[in-house]
C-alpha cells in the first residue's frame, strides 16, 4: 500500500473487524481522514479525537471494545494502551 492509498482511507477503514461490520457505521470518526489524532504520543494531547468522540453514539461500546480486545489509541474518548485505560 502506498502512502497515497493510505491517505485516501478514512479512520473507519482502519477500524478492526468486529462481529458486525454495521457496528462501526455509526462511529462519529467514520469519515475522518486524520488517523494520527487517534494514536497520540504520550506527550501529545488528544483533544481533537476526544471532541469527535463526545458526540459519538457508540462511544461506550467503542471504549469497551478497546478494553476487551487490547487496543491502543483513543477509543470512546479515552486513551488505551493494549487494552488498559491510560488517560481519560
Amino acid at each position: 500500500m502506498t502512502n497515497t492509498a493510505l491517505r485516501e482511507q478514512t479512520l473507519a477503514d482502519l477500524l478492526p473487524i468486529s462481529d458486525s461490520k454495521d457496528y462501526w457505521q455509526h462511529a462519529a470518526c467514520k469519515g475522518d481522514p486524520n488517523h494520527e489524532a487517534w494514536f497520540p504520543y504520550p506527550s501529545q494531547d488528544f483533544d481533537y479525537a476526544r471532541g469527535i468522540c463526545e458526540s459519538c453514539p457508540i462511544r461506550r461500546e467503542c471504549g469497551d471494545f478497546a478494553a476487551r480486545t487490547g487496543q491502543s489509541g483513543v477509543w470512546g474518548g479515552h486513551e488505551y494502551d493494549r487494552g488498559k485505560l491510560i488517560r481519560d
